[in-house]
């Protein structure tokens, strides 16, 4: 198993990977249009994270084939916030024929890392609340709950 950082020149082989991160999120979510209506908004998305300074696009390879990503993003937030710099996690997704290897605990190390380096002090992120596994993920590698976000149809 390789985890390495995701460069321009993997746009093509990441398309998959993206979109089946997008059907499972689908579960979860009510808010997004279907695939077939929004794909090429998640690809525009994708080629932007993987191009940007303040983004990054990890993935986990296993005998060639991209198994797992995340990704990672950091900007100033508002001049009352105590922190000059805060990081964002989002799209983790490990293919089902990966899961139970720790490749989501290898992924949200790394992107962690690539925060430090960054000089990001503060991580957030969403996650479904009927998401679960992530939840637990994330809770052991040291994360909060701190908010509740809400909704409503109008």
């Amino acid at each position: 198993m390789i985890i390495r950082k995701a460069t321009i020149y993997d746009y093509d082989s990441l398309k998959e990977i993206k979109l089946l991160s997008k059907k499972e999120e689908l579960k979860y979510s009510g808010t997004l249009k279907s695939l077939s209506k929004s794909k090429r908004y998640f690809f525009e998305y994708l080629k932007f994270d993987l191009t940007k300074p303040d983004r990054v696009v990890f993935v986990a390879e296993e005998d060639g084939k991209v198994v797992g990503i995340i990704l990672g993003k950091f900007f100033k937030p508002l001049r009352i916030s105590k922190y000059s710099k805060k990081g964002h996690i989002s799209n983790l997704y490990v293919d089902k024929s990966a899961r139970r290897k720790k490749v989501g605990e290898k992924l949200v190390k790394e992107v962690i890392k690539w925060f430090k380096k960054k000089k990001v002090s503060y991580l957030s992120l969403e996650i479904h609340v009927d998401n679960l596994a992530a939840q637990k993920l994330y809770h052991k590698k040291g994360f909060k709950d701190y908010t509740i976000k809400m909704f409503k149809k109008v």
